[in-house]
């Protein structure tokens, strides 16, 4: 501490302390507002606009997942559907063409041609006339023991099946019967509603 005399002639004493740099430039730092983490914290705020943005998004993409997923569920049921009507329209086809009565072979014949269409109702069509005779001479009768059905492939209007048929089997040569078994390949279409053949073969 030290007295400085004004030009008044009345001492005073003055304080000998000096403020350090540091503390002079913090200050003068506090004066300007430089705060680097406070601009980076108002350029980060979040305001309710921007959340319903967010909010908005998140809800068209969850909504838009939701229904591509609900109509791939949806496809998927009605081709397994498809699927298992193809598979029971085979096999009741299968039992049909293998099931026949020389006493009413016109009945028989009738049911398997509603099962079918294209180029399998054509050619078995073509040749009922001449079916019907050796039935008829050899008075056939075969029934159905048991069956058994797969898919193959298929989608919601056409399918590939296998049936395979165990079938009591006699005529004027075997007149005690025989088991016969047979394995068919069908390819079937959707005709309007209903699941028709439209080729059969025989398979090993």
């Amino acid at each position: 501490m030290s007295t400085i005399t004004t030009p008044a002639g009345k001492a005073v004493e003055a304080d000998d302390r000096v403020s350090p740099p540091d503390t002079l430039a913090a200050d003068a730092s506090d004066q300007t507002g430089d705060h680097p983490h406070a601009d980076r914290a108002r350029a980060l705020r979040v305001t309710p606009t921007l959340v319903w943005v967010v909010v908005a998004i998140a809800l068209v993409a969850s909504l838009a997942l939701g229904a591509t997923r609900g109509r791939e569920w949806y496809a998927a049921r009605q081709t397994e559907a498809a699927n298992a009507a193809a598979v029971a329209a085979a096999k009741q086809l299968a039992i049909n063409f293998v099931t026949v009565d020389y006493t009413k072979v016109d009945a028989d014949i009738a049911r398997v041609k509603a099962g079918a269409t294209g180029d399998f109702l054509k050619s078995y069509s073509s040749s009922a006339s001449e079916l019907t005779k050796v039935l008829v001479a050899n008075q056939t009768v075969s029934s159905v023991q048991r069956t058994e059905a797969a898919l193959v492939s298929g989608d919601q209007d056409s399918a590939i099946a296998l049936v395979g048929v165990v079938a009591p089997t006699k005529n004027t040569a075997v007149p005690n019967g025989e088991i016969k078994t047979y394995r068919m390949r069908l390819d079937l279409r959707l005709v309007g509603d209903e699941w028709k053949v439209e080729n059969l073969e025989f398979v090993g």
